[in-house]
């Protein structure tokens, strides 16, 4: 995978996040399971927000944009940490079975939709890095491949939970991979999510860790 940025084709979607799908863009995407988080986590994210638009306003262009990239990491890592150590999520996804119905989905994915790279299915959430395949000239949107994912995955866990109701948060975050030192930054932080979890102490004996053949 090279290091061009080819942004000839996007689309964007709003709700609580922009969503931006360059074309040929290998995606590096994370969803969680439905469930509200507390007032403190919202209050923190405000203040990282505010703290970060105090620290840019006096920065030209360029800076600006150095720095934005940054803080997404920033509020990205604070996002994962606080929800896999969230203990009053649901925690269906540690269900073998479920967990189970959603990695045969990426697989299934990965026969009509996207290249798979890698995944790992986390107690409460899910990192994925794929690549949209062609539908024509564009490639497959990804609220229509993460449409159809949860989908399928929500009525199949909710039967084996005997439960309605939302499974999958709609919202997802996601984020376009731009050059291969950061696709292996990205890959090797789904790989050792189990162990930074403290789940496993070798990222070897998380079961529902999966990375392509072709990059080991």
């Amino acid at each position: 995978m090279g290091s061009r940025r080819i942004m000839k084709y996007k689309e964007y979607y709003r709700r609580n996040l922009p969503h931006i799908q360059p074309e040929d863009s290998v995606l590096f995407v994370t969803y969680r399971l439905f469930f509200k988080l507390p007032v403190e986590y919202h209050n923190q994210i405000r203040t990282m927000k505010s703290e970060f638009n105090k620290r840019i306003k006096s920065l030209d262009k360029r800076k600006k944009e150095i720095e934005e990239y940054k803080f997404e990491q920033e509020l990205f890592d604070f996002n994962d940490n606080f929800i896999g150590k969230f203990r009053n999520s649901p925690f269906w996804l540690k269900n073998i079975c479920i967990a189970n119905i959603v990695k045969d989905s990426l697989f299934w994915g990965a026969q009509h939709y996207y290249d798979l790279f890698a995944f790992c299915i986390m107690p409460n959430h899910v990192h994925i890095i794929i690549k949209p395949l062609l539908k024509g000239k564009k490639p497959f949107p990804l609220q229509q491949i993460m449409y159809d994912h949860k989908h399928f995955t929500a009525i199949e866990s909710n039967k084996i939970l005997k439960r309605k109701g939302n499974f999958w948060l709609d919202e997802h975050y996601d984020h376009y991979i731009r050059n291969e030192k950061e696709f292996y930054n990205i890959l090797n932080y789904i790989y050792m999510n189990p162990v930074k979890a403290n789940l496993v102490g070798d990222p070897e004996e998380w079961e529902f860790t999966y990375i392509n053949e072709d990059l080991q």
